[in-house]
């Protein structure tokens, strides 16, 4: 047993979140704003940047185009650790061995009384450093989520934190260890005594009076089916659809879009930070996932209906809430617009609903981790090593780590071959093809290949050697508006140093060649194309460079054809000329231009895919 802290003055508070969406760092920031407020020093750190060769980061995009592009495959993997739950603790093995040199670094660094986690794998690697006692001060785990999926709890943490029984009782089950319900922790900007009032929050956004305002939010990513349910929404007339896209400006275009031709009013907006004006300003809320927004609204007390929730957590969220009374899971949109005509308007239904979700707010859970610290807590054993388990544990993080490594490579490449989590048509149909050219350097200084580029409105795309050979002709093709992309770094990959052959090596240079082109044509070249199988660094890299990649449906090359060439409208196009000669290139980029005039298209440049 752990004697109770002696030390005097302000508590010292590590926690460790994760930057997944917004949810679990909302979580960390709110409870650090409840210590700080009472006078105890916090800090937090991103789980993600505890893990070697960026593989954190390559994690969060994974994460998010599995959401986004192939939620069926989040779900199979999210629903097989229920069926194998004795693999969780291996799973707690490779995480920490890949994560502890740092979290402990963090740990020396601030020497915190406790340390807190806000998201499942920092858990995982918080109990096994205190079962095996590298981690010397109590951690707390703090669940954010009403489902508890079995990645979520460790039985080496010291004291379970939740925002409902019904999670709390989960979480002490599986682990039997300590568990309190706290519930939510949320900004206190959300505070009923810090909103403004219904008319005055009206007023700032234009909602009349009279209107029935619906917010309809999908989390900072704009995840799920917004589209769907808006129209839902909509297309009932009875009430004021008001849409937070978040950060997904494309969903925001493609919903004013989808107003406009529905001829209804409605507010849309993108990222915005007056969330807590704006739900006093409307009647509901409709959510997909039973995540930070849906806790923030039960504060602000405003009537939560899921509907149409992701995959994953998020089925598992609004079933956990819609059985516990604090949120309503609407099954199809008949069922969604009856539930939000009840909760929208006065009434027994909607004064039950909004009073089961404020009774969550029942203690903070900052006063929990502070007890946590000063209380003598027992720390669990740590358990024998024995031979087998030893192998066995190899051989499996062994397994775990080939199926990481070919997921972050062959995995993600297939994925973005299909066309998920790349730069993608216009979700509308129009009749368009996606053009781009991989020139050589001396058919970028032939003159009739330069004018036929223009003429045909396609993108230049060359590797950094090339552009190095002919930066004058391509700026002045730049000049007369032809769009440039990257196509890499050439024949020499070796020049940019490093193993060429490592992923994250090869990521890294086709970056730093984007950015050498963009410095000998003197303007921003924001696309990639480059011409290889993708890897999940390569999204990692590219998404911290702000440069798109594309990935081609079709590469075509250069031969002679027999007209007409089938075009297909809204697919992506790559002419690859590097085998042929500039009077081939110009013959065949001819017989392309007639192709499309045969097929009612016309061509655009690799530029406007969004």
């Amino acid at each position: 047993m752990r004697p109770p802290l002696d030390r005097d003055g302000p508590a010292r508070v590590l926690i460790i979140s994760a930057s997944m969406g917004a949810g679990h760092d909302g979580a960390a920031r709110s409870l650090a704003e409840q210590l700080v407020a009472a006078g105890h020093i916090t800090e937090i750190r991103d789980f993600l940047r505890s893990g070697p060769l960026r593989i954190g980061s390559a994690l969060r995009r994974g994460y998010e185009f599995e959401l986004r592009h192939v939620p069926s495959a989040y779900d199979a993997t999210y629903r097989l650790w229920y069926r194998v739950p004795w693999l969780c603790p291996l799973v707690a093995w490779l995480v920490t061995g890949l994560t502890r040199r740092r979290v402990l670094k963090w740990v020396d660094s601030f020497d915190p009384w406790v340390v807190v986690s806000t998201y499942p794998l920092s858990t995982l690697c918080l109990g096994r450093l205190r079962r095996t006692g590298r981690l010397t001060v109590p951690a707390v785990n703090f669940i954010t989520d009403f489902g508890v999926h079995p990645l979520w709890v460790h039985k080496g943490v010291d004291l379970n934190l939740a925002i409902h029984d019904v999670p709390a009782a989960t979480a002490a089950r599986r682990t039997g260890r300590p568990t309190l319900s706290t519930g939510p922790a949320v900004s206190h900007r959300f505070d009923p005594d810090h909103l403004p009032s219904r008319d005055e929050a009206r007023r700032g956004f234009g909602i009349a009076p009279h209107q029935r305002a619906v917010l309809i939010v999908a989390g900072s990513w704009g995840v799920g089916d917004v589209a769907g349910t808006f129209l839902a929404v909509a297309r009932d007339r009875r009430f004021l659809p008001v849409v937070v896209c978040g950060r997904d400006e494309r969903l925001r275009r493609h919903v004013e879009e989808l107003a406009a031709g529905e001829s209804v009013e409605a507010l849309i907006l993108g990222w915005t930070d007056a969330m807590p004006a704006l739900m006093a300003a409307c009647d509901a809320l409709v959510e997909n996932a039973g995540g930070l927004t849906s806790l923030e609204a039960m504060r602000v007390g405003l009537p939560v209906v899921s509907f149409e929730p992701i995959a994953g957590h998020g089925v598992e969220n609004t079933t956990a809430m819609d059985g516990s009374g604090v949120a309503r899971l609407a099954r199809d949109e008949a069922a969604l617009v009856e539930m939000l005509a009840e909760v929208s308007a006065p009434g027994a239904a909607r004064h039950d609903q909004i009073g089961r979700a404020r009774a969550m707010f029942r203690s903070s859970p900052a006063e929990a981790v502070l007890d946590a610290a000063r209380r003598p807590v027992t720390a669990p054993s740590v358990a024998r090593r024995r031979a087998g388990l030893a192998v066995r544990t190899s051989v499996v993080g062994l397994i775990t780590s080939a199926a990481v490594w070919s997921g972050l490579t062959t995995g993600v490449a297939m994925a973005a071959y299909a066309g998920a989590g790349v730069a993608r048509p216009a979700h509308y149909p129009v009749p368009v093809a996606y053009i781009g050219v991989r020139l050589t350097a001396s058919q970028v200084a032939d003159p009739e290949v330069d004018a036929y580029l223009t003429q045909m409105n396609v993108t230049a795309v060359v590797d950094a050697a090339t552009a190095g050979l002919v930066a004058p002709q391509l700026r002045l093709l730049a000049d007369r508006g032809l769009t440039v992309a990257s196509g890499g770094v050439g024949p020499n990959p070796g020049a940019a140093g490093g193993d060429v052959d490592l992923p994250w090596n090869q990521a890294a240079a086709n970056v730093d060649a984007g950015r050498r082109i963009s410095r000998l044509l003197d303007l921003p070249v924001t696309q990639s194309v480059p011409g290889r199988r993708l890897t999940a660094w390569d999204l990692v890299d590219c998404g911290h460079a702000h440069t798109s990649l594309v990935v081609p449906n079709h590469v075509l090359h250069v031969s002679p054809l027999t007209f007409p060439l089938h075009l297909a409208a809204r697919d992506i196009y790559l002419i690859d000329a590097t085998s042929s000669s500039p009077s081939q290139l110009t013959a065949y980029l001819g017989a392309v231009d007639a192709s499309l005039v045969h097929a009612q298209l016309v061509s655009e440049p690799l530029a406007t895919l969004a």
